[in-house]
């Protein structure tokens, strides 16, 4: 295999580059005061570097000059191939219990990419040939395979102004293809035996694959961590600790990995002997099944939340670790931005979480259980078998489940009952809401037509009204007309029939001529005397009331007129009628027939 190389570039950065020396990348920023350094996981390798605000260029150039060319010759690999494998015997070889750490991810991932050491097994960082270190440089150290966090004393416009002027002459390179790595879960319990050579007593890992943030069982798993393992109130420590001293030292905690994570509890025996092994593992399993089975008190759950905020806050205290917090979100979650909301989305985990990622992932099936076996110790007799315990655990969690479950379907039986209640009732009142609704809308629409029908009566009522006035009107002028007419007519014939008056002289109108006298001719044109068809009679004379139809001075007798319809009083006063209609014409027949009356 190629294990250990991300590790190895870790060190070969710093060997030198075009225009800087080996290790003069040190040098030239210690000398301005400056921290820096390096560390790789299984995911991600990081540098940092803390310098002053002026000296800020000078960093960001020397980081240009060793991405645009390192020095990758047979001198550098050899120095640090050497110094690598010196860095192995030191950290894990020579060092109890390390080497276990190692064969436990080794066990429990099945794929070489999620299983192998950060730093890398003995015989590939010496079988590693130079062709290998070049084409892993050009693959991954590449401008657009880097998330650079700037953090501290700087503006966005002062910032992107430097890297123009350094990072950014970086030319792009091939694209590299980020892959995210899946595995089964584990479906049978897995027992590994480690033999240690370093240490003197025994330990034991149990480790089991969960899912990786940003899942929210990675959340509530961090905080049941916590629960187990977080300072001098924990479970863990009461159980270990200070009710039995079976633990010298334990570890409960999640490793951080981008796709698939490791929930790993790790205890370090105080005293030798199988027995004590076993009830160390029983105590931690009990726990663990003490959390599935009733999840965790809610104080408890508030201290394991408040100690997880207060290292959150304390760990980002300086600009360094700003800096690494914002790569890991960018590189791990897609977007830096996220680390903002990590306080509240912890905040947000119940202890219902806790207990279901319980009973989901710690359990004997998702188990792997490694013994740490000091020489001169025989492993347990019944290593790697269920315990009795975990089998009165697991049947107790079972029944608890069904039980639950049980509790959840009559819950659902009475919910939908209620749910097929209610909706029964909403259908029955939309029902009587439309029928209130139909009726309504009937009793509009016959007020409607009722309204209608009135205005249509009403209308015709009207129309009637006005044919009948203008028939009226019109059989008043047609009876004014007619006895205009015939009032012509009469005059036409009296004016025949007329006697002659004296020679010369004309009779006046309205007044009988004398007998034996004959009327004259008339004048012509006489302005003095004028006919006057418009004058009234005379008021000195009036008819005699006593006598109609018959005139004192032996004259023909005058036809009678119809009385005049005085006015009321405060009636006002009449208009008069326009020139030409048929009430002036008729008024003009009657003042005609009062004069041809007197003749």
């Amino acid at each position: 295999g190629k294990s250990g190389l991300a590790h190895f570039f870790e060190h070969m950065m710093f060997q030198g580059s075009k225009h800087v020396g080996k290790m003069e990348h040190f040098t030239a920023l210690e000398a301005v005061g400056a921290d820096l350094n390096a560390n790789t996981s299984s995911d991600r390798t990081y540098y940092y570097e803390t310098a002053p605000r002026g000296a800020l260029e000078l960093a960001l150039w020397l980081e240009y000059d060793r991405f645009a060319a390192l020095k990758i010759n047979a001198d550098n690999v050899e120095n640090q191939r050497s110094t690598v494998m010196e860095e192995r015997r030191q950290r894990y070889e020579n060092q109890p219990y390390a080497l276990s750490r190692i064969e436990l991810i080794e066990g429990l991932f099945a794929s070489w990419e999620l299983g192998h050491s950060t730093i890398g097994s003995m015989d590939d960082l010496t079988a590693a040939p130079l062709e290998d270190f070049v084409s892993f440089w050009r693959r991954w150290y590449s401008p657009n395979n880097v998330v650079l966090a700037l953090v501290g004393d700087i503006t966005e416009a002062d910032a992107r102004a430097v890297l123009e002027r350094t990072l950014g002459r970086l030319p792009r390179r091939a694209e590299v293809e980020k892959k995210h790595f899946e595995e089964p879960e584990r479906k049978a319990h897995l027992y590994l035996s480690h033999d240690e050579k370093r240490g003197k007593l025994p330990a034991f890992h149990l480790a089991f694959k969960v899912p990786a943030a940003p899942d929210a069982d990675a959340l509530a798993l961090d905080l049941l961590a916590e629960v187990l393992d977080g300072g001098r109130s924990s479970r863990l420590e009461r159980k270990l600790g200070r009710e039995t001293g079976l633990a010298a030292q334990h570890f409960a905690g999640i490793y951080g990995r981008r796709d698939i994570d490791v929930f790993h509890i790790y205890v370090e025996m105080s005293r030798p002997g199988a027995d004590d092994l076993a009830r160390a593992k029983a105590a931690v399993r009990a726990t663990i099944a003490d959390i599935a089975q009733h999840g965790v008190e809610a104080d408890e759950l508030e201290r394991a939340r408040v100690a997880f905020e207060a290292g959150w806050v304390f760990a980002k205290e300086s600009a360094e670790a700003r800096a690494e917090t914002l790569c890991r979100f960018e590189l791990y979650e897609g977007d830096a931005n996220r680390v903002n909301g990590v306080l509240q989305r912890y905040r947000a985990v119940t202890s219902d979480d806790l207990r279901r990622v319980a009973q989901r992932w710690l359990t004997w099936s998702h188990e792997l259980e490694m013994d740490v076996i000091p020489a001169g110790m025989a492993p347990p007799p019944d290593a790697g078998v269920k315990p009795k315990e975990v089998e009165k655990a697991e049947a107790q969690l079972a029944a608890m489940l069904e039980r639950a479950d049980r509790d959840r379907q009559r819950e659902a039986a009475a919910a939908e009952k209620l749910a097929e209640q209610e909706r029964e009732q909403a259908e029955a009142t939309q029902k009587r809401a439309e029928a209130a609704e139909r009726v309504r809308l009937e009793r509009e629409a016959r007020k409607e037509a009722a309204e209608a029908r009135r205005g249509e009566l009403q209308e015709r009522r009207r129309l009637a009204t006005e044919e009948k006035r203008a028939a009226a009107a019109a059989n008043r002028e047609a009876a004014d007309a007619k006895r205009l007419k015939l009032q012509e007519k009469r005059d036409a014939d009296r004016q025949e029939t007329a006697p002659a008056g004296e020679p010369g002289k004309a009779s006046e109108p309205g007044k009988a001529s004398e007998p034996g006298k004959a009327s004259g001719p008339a004048k012509p044109d006489d302005p003095a005397k004028p006919d006057d068809p418009a004058k009234p009679d005379d008021p000195a004379k009036p008819d005699d009331p006593a006598k109609p139809g018959k005139r004192d001075d032996g004259a023909t007798p005058r036809l009678s007129e119809p009385p005049t319809p005085q006015p009321h009083p405060l009636a006002p006063p009449p208009e008069p009628a326009p020139e030409g209609s048929a009430a002036a014409n008729s008024a003009a027949v009657r003042l005609a027939y009062g004069r041809r009356g007197d003749a």
